[in-house]
Parts: structure tokens; C-alpha cells; sequence
């Protein structure tokens, strides 16, 4: 059986790293695209049940598979992003979500 799996990302960008944050999220999203995945939507956030700070983005991802999640965080080119992620963000959550 074949499930769609989403992905949330709730992200608190570091304000001291917006290059690093805008190279990590404009490189991730031609990774999405590399393995058929579509960012559903990016909503703005007063507050979440995760925080009681206000993040400044939710970003819902639809991949078409486990495999294609699998795919894109196992590859090289994601790997050579992790050090901007972890520069980029002073906070992020993410959640999987899977639909039949």
C-alpha cells in the first residue's frame, strides 16, 4: 500500500543567519522538486500547540511516498545543507503526517 506523507515544518528563523536560512530554504525547495514533492502551502502562525513563541513560518510538504522522503533526506545534496539548517533556524519542528 502506498501512502502520501507530508511533512510540517514549523520554523523560528535565526535573525543573526538569514543567509544561511535563505540558502538552505531556497536549495531545499529544488530538492522537493527533485523527488516529485509539492510544498501544499505556507501559512503564517500566531502560535502553535508546540510553542507558546510565535514561529515565523508553517510550511505543509506533500511527498508521493515514503520512498521519495527516504530519497531526499538519504541524498548528498540534502547532507551538504544540514550545517545552513542548523545555522538558519534558532528553532524547527517538524511533524510526518501519512494519508492513504
Amino acid at each position: 500500500m502506498n501512502f502520501k506523507i507530508f511533512l510540517i515544518i514549523i520554523g523560528f528563523i535565526n535573525p543573526q543567519e538569514q543567509e544561511s536560512f535563505e540558502h538552505y530554504a531556497s536549495n531545499m525547495r529544488v530538492l522537493y522538486k527533485s523527488v516529485n514533492a509539492t510544498v501544499i502551502d505556507k501559512y503564517p502562525v500566531v502560535q502553535t500547540l508546540v510553542s507558546d513563541e510565535k514561529p515565523d513560518f508553517v510550511m505543509v510538504v506533500e511527498f508521493p511516498s515514503q520512498e521519495a522522503l527516504a530519497k531526499l533526506f538519504s541524498s548528498e545534496d540534502y547532507k551538504k545543507l544540514v550545517p545552513f539548517r542548523e545555522k538558519g533556524f534558532k528553532k524547527l519542528n517538524v511533524f510526518l503526517s501519512k494519508k492513504e
